[in-house]
């Protein structure tokens, strides 16, 4: 049985939708955040030594890192879906927009968010508008990030997605689009049953 430490209110909420998404038997343990300091409790620490969110584990497979769970689940479970074929172009871009979701766009966008103004006057905002732009324009011309079907790259894209449609509406019209499309997703919506939406007022990461 697989078993999903979730943490309300996170980016972990993802992985709860892939697990849907995968019509996967799992076992859901959530835990809330700290109410006076809006961080994960130290429990989490006995699940893995970051204290962090998601942590999955399956038989003798213990994983952190959102974007590795990702892979994991498709590569095991997937049956051939949510990914492109191995070693073709479609699968490098997939891997790309995989990545790029913690490694470049979300950084840019919690510095923008926490950053002290003349950080984000000199910085910051240049930072996560190009970003913001880049993904936007790709949206213009794709349904899903690869095109007319969902993979693992949509999963970790579909937060900060959301993230940026809640601090500026349909700035972005195309990333507005694709978090409303994110939203209304059947899987997501059985998600979202089990764990809540998110309030991105309240996240601290």
């Amino acid at each position: 049985m697989i078993t999903l430490y979730h943490l309300t209110q996170s980016r972990s909420q993802r992985i709860v939708w892939l697990l849907e998404e995968l019509d996967l038997e799992y076992d859901l343990q959530m835990f809330d955040r700290n109410p006076e300091t809006g961080l994960a409790p130290d429990i989490l620490k006995t699940f893995h030594p970051l204290g962090k969110a998601p942590v999955l584990v399956d038989g003798e497979v213990t994983l952190a890192e959102s974007g590795a769970i990702v892979e994991y689940l498709i590569d095991k479970y997937g049956q051939n879906r949510l990914k492109p074929n191995f070693a073709t172009k479609a699968y490098y871009q997939y891997i790309q927009w995989l990545h790029y979701a913690e490694g470049s766009l979300m950084m840019a966008l919690m510095v923008f968010r926490l950053a002290k103004e003349e950080v984000k006057e000199r910085y910051a905002l240049d930072n996560a508008m190009t970003h913001l732009s880049y993904l936007d324009q790709h949206l213009m011309h794709h349904h899903w990030l690869l095109g007319k079907d969902l993979t693992g790259a949509d999963f970790m894209v579909s937060f900060p997605a959301q993230f940026v449609t809640a601090m500026m509406g349909d700035k972005f019209p195309n990333i507005a689009r694709y978090a409303e499309q994110i939203a209304s997703h059947p899987s997501y919506l059985k998600a979202i049953e089990k764990v809540g939406q998110l309030d991105f007022s309240q996240l601290k990461g």
